[in-house]
């Protein structure tokens, strides 16, 4: 049997792997930075091209009026955060629709299934995509995990509103200058990050299950389509299957089984946009037992049927 040491370790490493998502389907295809500005914004988009970087940051007042919204659910294939200083925006991630009301923060992870529900056009702030194996490479593992534990909508105070703002504006300037210094850029990401990490609480040291339930959900996103089962997980993470359904009620407040079936339904989402296939269909690609099942189990996380989700999206 493993010892504690040894299974920190592995569940540590595993938070590096988040990087290596494996798609269940070619219709579930990442969005990059530069397919969402050829795909979901219009208008004269000459002031956003940019430099090929991990690390891109745009102000809102350049984006905001641009975008065509509602979008449809977009999986993001690069780590999303928000700064607004002024204005609002609503955003959907996964199930969920936060209402983002200036001063505030919303973070999205790589991976996460997101709609841009409606952006108010006067917004300022700045938005900056990370790409994930520059996440890995800036950070320690400690310090993703606590990434992952943020919760996506932090409203701020006018002093720290103040303080991120500057090092956002620093960081807009040195990567829209000719030659951006690295060590710089990523330093002023970091201390940006670490700020938000501090004001979210979540700066202590992990206790093992939240770690466990972190890993679990990862390991979710990249393994939903051919394991459901709780057993491959618990054996991936080298613990019970009843100690594992333990962390991830304790951390989620649901149980495993139910977080699978969120992660099925965020990419059915995809695909009923996306693709022409029945919901019969996708309800059996995803391997659910029957459309009736799976009709009620959407209506349950998404609030109405595959159908109506369907019409209105469209």
């Amino acid at each position: 049997m493993r010892n504690f040491g040894t299974e920190k370790k592995h569940l540590l490493a595993l938070a590096v792997s988040t990087r290596n998502i494996i798609l269940g389907s070619r219709m579930e295809k990442q969005v990059n930075a530069n397919e969402f500005v050829e795909r979901f914004m219009s208008g004269s988009l000459e002031h956003l091209k940019y430099m090929q970087s991990s690390v891109k940051i745009f102000r809102l007042s350049e984006i905001a009026p641009y975008i065509k919204f509602p979008t449809p659910p977009i999986f993001l294939g690069y780590n999303l955060l928000v700064h607004i200083t002024e204005g609002y925006f609503k955003h959907q991630i996964g199930p969920k629709e936060y209402v983002v009301q200036a001063p505030a923060i919303l973070m999205s992870n790589y991976g996460n299934i997101s709609v841009i529900r409606s952006v108010d056009k006067s917004a300022k702030g700045h938005c900056i995509l990370v790409n994930d194996a520059a996440m890995t490479s800036i950070f320690r593992e400690q310090e993703i995990l606590n990434i992952f534990t943020i919760s996506p909508l932090h409203n701020l105070s006018a002093a720290d509103d103040h303080d991120l703002h500057q090092l956002f504006r620093l960081l807009y300037k040195e990567l829209h200058t000719a030659s951006p210094y690295k060590e710089l850029f990523e330093s002023l990401l970091k201390s940006a990050l670490l700020k938000i990490i501090k004001l979210s609480n979540t700066n202590n040291m992990l206790n093992r299950s939240q770690e466990i339930a972190m890993m679990f959900k990862q390991l979710v996103h990249k393994n939903y389509l051919k394991q459901k089962e709780i057993g491959f997980y618990a054996d991936k993470l080298a613990v019970s299957p009843n100690y594992l359904n333990r962390c991830v009620s304790a951390v989620f407040k649901k149980s495993s089984k139910e977080l699978i079936l969120e992660v099925l339904v965020m990419h059915s989402q995809l695909l009923l946009f996306e693709s022409t296939k029945s919901i019969a269909d996708i309800c059996y690609e995803l391997d659910f037992s029957d459309p009736s099942y799976f009709s009620r189990i959407f209506k349950k996380i998404v609030g109405m049927s595959p159908t109506s989700y369907r019409n209105k999206a469209r």
